[in-house]
């Protein structure tokens, strides 16, 4: 397999590095544009630009399977045009949402592949906050891409709340979904905390995980015979996302299955965000 990277030179020799022991992987290509990448089986498309959305898009159309490593996009006529051409093209699409990717996030999902119940509450430090590029929509919609993702059903109901001080800012944000299964997902985030906190709490009948996420370590409870509630604990590398995403990305090209998070995950989530900010403005 013949594996393009396209994107700015340092981070593609970096993400070179995570293919070349896989021994699916005949050759690396590295370009700095699309068109210059020459005839490839997949591509990793580095493109953190605002338009790399329709860089994805010319991708997909050339027929290449695509892992697009950017923040997440948010622009729901693009996500639908890619999921489409995907679809019409069987080409395999991944985006490289690092709370579904993680390690640590993985694990559970086999541990629980259906959660009858997720709770997220996310606090940051406000002075690194408020020295941080990402905008406060970044933290909330991340957890949201998580909880949609695990869920992986329809959103029917939901309420949300938030901290305006003035109608510039806003400083905290509560969201409560109701899935049509009758599952429910309540997020959290607090960008004014002391320090940063970050936990995921998800269940079924059968298991309790709750996972620090600034650690990378999840306890895991479930009852014995007798009925008490004992807990495992497991600890994670963080570090390692990369490369098992990569890992992850061929391995889905080579049985020819739907990659962990997709065109589709993406165009529902857009469609959900759009939701949200609509009943933002009426807050």
């Amino acid at each position: 397999m013949r594996i393009g990277i396209v994107g700015p030179a340092d981070r593609a020799v970096a993400w070179e590095k995570h293919l070349r022991p896989h021994q699916s992987v005949s050759e690396v290509a590295i370009a700095k544009q699309l068109s210059g990448i020459g005839n490839i089986d997949a591509c990793f498309l580095l493109d953190e630009n605002p338009d790399r959305l329709p860089h994805l898009l010319e991708a997909v159309k050339a027929g290449y399977h695509t892992f697009l490593i950017a923040p997440i996009p948010t622009d729901t006529q693009q996500a639908q045009k890619v999921y489409h051409a995907a679809e019409e093209s069987n080409v395999l699409v991944q985006f490289s949402h690092w709370p579904t990717l993680a390690p640590a996030s993985k694990w559970m999902s086999k541990k629980i592949s259906k959660p009858s119940f997720i709770q997220v509450n996310r606090e940051i430090n406000y002075t690194e906050y408020a020295e941080s590029d990402h905008p406060f929509e970044y933290y909330w919609i991340d957890e949201l891409a998580f909880c949609l993702r695990w869920m992986n059903g329809s959103v029917h109901h939901m309420d949300l709340k938030t901290v305006d001080l003035s109608k510039q800012h806003q400083y905290a944000l509560h969201i409560l979904l109701r899935f049509e299964s009758g599952a429910t997902a309540n997020i959290f985030v607090n960008a004014t905390a002391d320090t940063s906190r970050h936990h995921r709490i998800a269940a079924n009948n059968h298991f309790l995980l709750d996972c620090d996420v600034l650690e990378q370590k999840v306890r895991m409870g479930e009852e014995n015979g007798g009925g008490h509630l004992f807990f495992k604990k497991q600890s994670f590398d963080a570090s390692k996302a990369a490369e098992l995403s990569a890992l992850e990305f061929i391995k889905s090209i080579q049985l020819n299955r739907q990659t962990i998070y997709n065109a589709y995950h993406l165009w529902e989530l857009n469609k959900t965000i759009d939701k949200i900010k609509k009943r933002l403005t009426r807050v």
